[in-house]
């Protein structure tokens, strides 16, 4: 089987649109798709347009699978067989490793595939100048087309199994994640001290100042304040950020300073001076406080996941049950946080 094209989503500056994604065929634009995110633009944030058109990569990838390159059908104004849209809705619905998406995102890709077909039947209709009778066939087609993916991506995404929720951890809880991601315990599944030093200052600082997964990555080494009073920033993200993120990570912060306990400034200092200089790469500088142990860069939102669940997975379902989430490590930070207002409001009452 010949290999297929590698579609990806890059984030590109032009002149006249500044900073947005770009869909790619072996490095190369495609036409359509980016007609279609320029449009969705002017009346969708940025980080929408970017999902859907990962979306839509992969509604690419299938028809180059096939191959059938999806704008040369598009182009036709035809209409999908049965066995073609059931194919595609499969894939829809499908995550990179084969298993079930989620049924929230199998109702996105389906959003996004609507809105594709829609503005690309628009568009060809306009480009060839067609007629009123060829016109009201194509909106048919359009029609049955849109109608019958919904109905198979429909029947797909409420046989698969819904997601266990992102649960806050109880206190019980969060003393056995602690306490397994200290440095040097027996549990603790890393093996490098570095490792376990940063991990363990990830956990601390994701459950102090809420951050997202994707802000946390972000932390550059000037953003934190040691001092008496100390304090670490958390940066609204530049343009420069948003052309690096290459995984996916969502950038929707408005910045802000939020202040740590000592006890957390003291093991960041620690692992600051001891550890994070020994993950860093002598030619490759990194100014980002969490950085990889693989090539001394910064630390990549996905590995925030994967951290999470190679704790929870060393624990064993016997002992810990609970989804463990980066959102949920930021729940579990705001129960912290209103307990101790909540207390500190009854003692001065």
């Amino acid at each position: 089987m010949p290999d297929v094209p590698f579609c990806e989503i890059r984030m590109i500056r032009t002149a006249s649109s500044g900073l947005r994604p770009y869909l790619l065929v072996q490095g190369v634009p495609v036409i359509l798709a980016n007609l279609w995110a320029e449009d969705l633009l002017h009346r969708s944030r940025l980080n929408t347009v970017e999902n859907y058109l990962r979306d839509i990569a992969i509604a690419y990838e299938w028809a180059l699978s096939r191959g059938s390159p999806l704008e040369a059908k598009l182009e036709r104004l035809a209409v999908f067989s049965s066995a073609e849209l059931t194919s595609l809705a499969e894939r829809l619905c499908s995550t990179k490793r084969g298993a079930g998406a989620s049924q929230s995102t199998c109702t996105r890709r389906l959003e996004a595939v609507k809105s594709f077909i829609d503005f690309s039947f628009e568009h060809y209709v306009e480009l060839n100048r067609l007629g009123l009778l060829e016109q009201s066939q194509a909106e048919k087609n359009k029609a049955k087309n849109l109608r019958n993916l919904q109905k198979k991506i429909t029947k797909i995404a409420y046989q698969s199994e819904p997601p266990l929720p992102a649960t806050p951890l109880d206190s019980g809880g969060q003393a056995l994640f602690k306490g397994v991601l200290s440095p040097d315990d027996f549990r603790n599944p890393f093996q490098s001290k570095q490792i376990q030093a940063r991990n363990y200052c990830l956990f601390l600082v994701m459950l102090e100042t809420l951050a997202r997964r994707g802000e946390v990555v972000l932390i550059e080494l000037d953003d934190v304040d040691l001092g008496p009073s100390p304090t670490i920033r958390i940066k609204r993200p530049s343009d420069i950020n948003r052309e690096r993120r290459l995984d996916g990570a969502s950038l929707k912060t408005r910045g802000r300073i939020v202040p740590i306990t000592a006890s957390v400034a003291a093991v960041l200092n620690e692992y600051i001076s001891d550890h994070r200089p020994k993950l860093i790469k002598p030619k490759r500088p990194c100014t980002a406080l969490f950085v990889s142990s693989r090539d001394g860069r910064r630390l990549s939102a996905r590995t925030v996941n994967t951290i999470l669940r190679t704790v929870a997975a060393s624990l064993g379902l016997p002992n810990f049950s609970t989804r463990i989430h980066p959102h949920g490590l930021r729940a579990t930070g705001a129960n912290i946080a209103r307990k101790k207002f909540e207390k500190k409001w009854r003692q001065q009452h």
